[in-house]
């Protein structure tokens, strides 16, 4: 070791100094795809880079390379890499533009992962200060009390602000960006909406290498039962965190305090806390955040390793264990290694298969058709093909399972019921909003989908105000394709918590059009609707961090109870029947269409 490192101090003696006041940077770049795109280039903001032309990358295989050298500039470098067979027609990352301090004076080499989002060293960044927390905090307050659509669904004005005055005692001291997010976060949660939170997909580089890419993940899946933690999967290189097994304590936290505490972090609409559990497990997919592993790191910092006081539920036996940490990425990986039926990707979540004597059984866990790592299957050849399989071979029974299914693109609902129902739905309820015309102060720092800003400038029914709300026309009435042959057998919908947004309308709609009976738990999202519609991001221009918000919000014309769907048939676990591996959901499914036959 010790020849070795003389040598690695002698190599960078020899290396050329760069002329001065330059830079020099080696650009490296590994992990590109196999296709027909021959050429690895990169473009930039600052000579000799372009944004308009690519400086070619040597090598003939990863990592692809080129060295060159910058003036001394006050900007920092802004740069992509591209692949291209002709170089006016580039195949662009989709990824952030990355960024480099150049150094004067300075020998630098970039690392980077084609199309792979640049991570920032966390140990570089410097405390968050109140001067700049301050203007942040201005911007979420109007956005709270001036714009969001659900502010007093469920809050009066005297709790909504002593949740905003305890975030603004908070910005008043400086704070790291973790402690910045978590307090964040405390005063969304208050809101109580689903579609409002610090977000996890759309971060700024910063924040994302903050809350995403640290080596500081549970290395193993688990429910809730109750308030215990129970194992399901296991990352770890010890054999004993298995299946079975309940974590009493992490690092000496009980984990009942550690659930508690979640639960304040955590956005869900109206009193569906059955819905914000299921959002702090961890099923461990590459393609879903689950606040579980963002909050507790931040919440319960630790270093390199974890240590597990755990009991084996069967044998009662307990003991301390020390295992450490992984990356999501890492995580994904080996779950993918040890269990065969692990979803790799959000395409593995859709399934068709036919059951014993002749039951169809259609998985549809996502309507993920945009944003990150979206389905990629098409989805409208995928039902056709399903139900004509179901036509062909005279199947009368059909399980819809939507478990996992937390929303998405109403295109793929639509599709869906197109082949279950041929009635048009029509809810009795309008949409809502709290202005008329945008603040100004949020303008410059809010994106969304789309490049019309309607929402800047609204015309409701009515000019005036109606209990602080303008009142839109919205009734939103589905019309069913009528063209499609639809399914003429039983169907039966499978639910659960996890169901919210566009998931809980697919299980409100199939209720309310009897499309069939629904089994499982009662559902996320809420009966008084709602705050689904359009989202917007604002990115707090100091901290970065990116919150999701509303701006119109779904109400019922009638008050309706503060729940999600109830099935027609509640199923509930116990640990024994997770542990076993028990589907009571199929099971309930497979004995009624056994009853009927």
């Amino acid at each position: 070791m010790m020849k070795k490192y003389a040598l690695f101090i002698l190599s960078l003696c020899l290396s050329p100094l760069p002329v001065f006041g330059q830079t020099t940077v080696t650009f490296q770049v590994n992990e590109l795809p196999k296709d027909d795109l021959q050429h690895i280039g990169i473009r930039g903001n600052i000579p000799p880079l372009d944004w308009g032309r690519s400086i070619l990358l040597k090598g003939a295989e990863a990592p692809y390379y080129v060295t060159l050298e910058f003036p001394e500039s006050d900007e920092s470098l802004e740069f992509k890499f591209v692949r291209f067979n002709d170089d006016s027609k580039p195949t662009w990352e989709s990824t952030q533009n990355r960024t480099l301090e150049l150094i004067a004076d300075t020998v630098l080499i970039s690392n980077n992962r084609w199309n792979r989002e640049q991570i920032v060293d966390i140990s570089t960044l410097k405390k968050l200060t109140p001067e700049g927390l301050s203007a942040d905090y201005k911007l979420i307050e109007t956005m709270v009390l001036d714009v969001h659509p659900g502010t007093y669904r469920y809050n009066d004005h005297q709790q909504i602000k002593k949740g905003l005055n305890e975030l603004k005692a908070k910005f008043s001291q400086p704070l790291t960006h973790g402690e910045a997010y978590l307090a964040i976060s405390k005063v969304t949660a208050q809101i109580k909406c689903d579609h409002t939170k610090a977000g996890f997909n759309n971060q700024s580089k910063i924040i994302n290498s903050v809350i995403h890419y640290q080596k500081d993940k549970l290395p193993f899946t688990f429910k809730w039962v109750g308030d215990q933690m129970l194992v399901i999967q296991n990352a770890s290189q010890n054999n004993s965190l298995k299946k079975g097994i309940i974590i009493n304590s992490i690092n000496g936290i009980k984990v009942k305090d550690i659930q508690q505490e979640m639960m304040t972090l955590v956005g869900a609409d109206g009193a569906t806390d059955h819905n914000r559990l299921y959002k702090t497990e961890i099923n461990g997919y590459d393609f879903r955040y689950n606040a579980f592993d963002i909050f507790f790191p931040l919440l319960y910092p630790f270093s390199d390793s974890l240590t597990l006081d755990i009991q084996d539920y069967k044998s009662g036996a307990t003991q301390t264990l020390k295992v450490a940490p992984l990356t999501r990425e890492e995580r994904s990986a080996i779950f993918a290694d040890r269990y065969a039926d692990f979803p790799k990707t959000r395409d593995d979540l859709w399934n068709f298969e036919i059951l014993e004597n002749q039951i169809g059984l259609l998985t549809v866990n996502s309507f993920g058709l945009f944003g990150w790592k979206a389905m990629t299957l098409d989805y409208k050849q995928f039902l056709a093909d399903t139900f004509a399989k179901l036509n062909s071979a005279g199947i009368k029974h059909l399980i819809i399972d939507i478990r996992k299914n937390n929303g998405g693109a109403d295109e793929m609902l639509e599709e869906l019921f197109g082949y279950l129902s041929k009635e048009n739905s029509s809810f009795n309820r309008e949409g809502r909003t709290r202005y008329l015309e945008f603040p100004e102060s949020l303008k410059p720092y809010v994106q969304t989908w789309g490049d019309n800003p309607w929402y800047f400038n609204l015309q409701p029914k009515k000019k005036k105000p109606t209990d602080g709300y303008y009142i839109f026309k919205e009734n939103f009435t589905q019309k069913t394709d009528q063209s499609k042959m639809t399914f003429s057998g039983d169907v039966y919908l499978l639910t659960s918590a996890a169901n919210t947004s566009l998931a809980f309308y697919t299980a409100y709609r199939f209720q309310k059009q009897e499309m069939g009976l629904s089994i499982g738990q009662e559902t996320g999202g809420n009966l008084n609707d709602i705050n689904g519609g359009q989202i917007l991001f604002l990115r707090l221009p100091y901290s970065q961090i990116e919150i999701d918000f509303p701006v119109m919000g779904g109400f019922t014309i009638e008050p309706q109870p503060d729940m999600g769907v109830k099935p027609d048939i509640e199923i509930e676990y116990t640990i024994e029947d997770i542990i076993a591996g028990r589907d009571l959901e199929i099971e309930t499914a497979l004995k009624m269409i056994a009853d009927k036959q």
